[in-house]
């Protein structure tokens, strides 16, 4: 599969213009995942910045899928198909990426069963609420571009440094 996306390094942050081309990866890479997963998937959306029009975004694709049940055929299958795992991020959150030359993160796919999904429930409506409200629009994207003026060769701490700005959200939108 030919990824459009930039990419982003290794631990690193780069932001970027937002870009249409985005949403039709999208689609390619969600056409791609219910195909090689047939009738064990229940949802997929696109989420992160990438999925939010008008605001600054790292470069690489955030996709959230659900599956009916997270079985050893999953994750052999997003081997088979260059996905590395990262790992069970959070309990019931597990994380493939896609990584392109020099080991450029290209796409993130975030996986939940449908018995344990909350968490992507939380990213739907984080995302829906920032497309539906331009002023927070704006300042999660001037509170990004401020994080990577701070943390540009560190992803952690720029991630860290946008929790707060997640869980006030979170808070708006229960």
């Amino acid at each position: 599969m030919r990824c459009v996306m930039l990419g982003v390094p290794k631990y690193k942050v780069l932001l970027k213009s937002h870009d249409e081309k985005w949403a039709e990866e999208f689609e390619k890479t969600k056409q791609t995942l219910i195909n090689i997963h047939g009738d064990n998937v229940v949802d997929i959306q696109h989420v992160g910045s990438t999925a939010i029009k008008g605001i600054v975004a790292k470069p690489l694709l955030d996709i959230a899928i659900v599956f009916k049940t997270i079985t050893n055929s999953v994750f052999s299958t997003m081997l088979e198909n260059r996905y590395e795992y990262y790992g069970e991020v959070i309990t019931g959150k597990h994380l493939f990426i896609l990584r392109g030359e020099g080991q450029d993160s290209l796409q993130h796919i975030h996986c939940y069963e449908e018995k344990n999904c909350g968490q992507f429930f939380d990213q739907i409506k984080f995302r829906d609420f920032i497309r539906s409200h331009p002023n927070y629009a704006k300042e999660y994207e001037l509170l990004k571009q401020e994080l990577y003026k701070m943390y540009p060769n560190d992803r952690k701490k720029y991630t860290e440094g946008k929790q707060f700005f997640f869980d006030k959200i979170k808070q708006l939108t229960n």
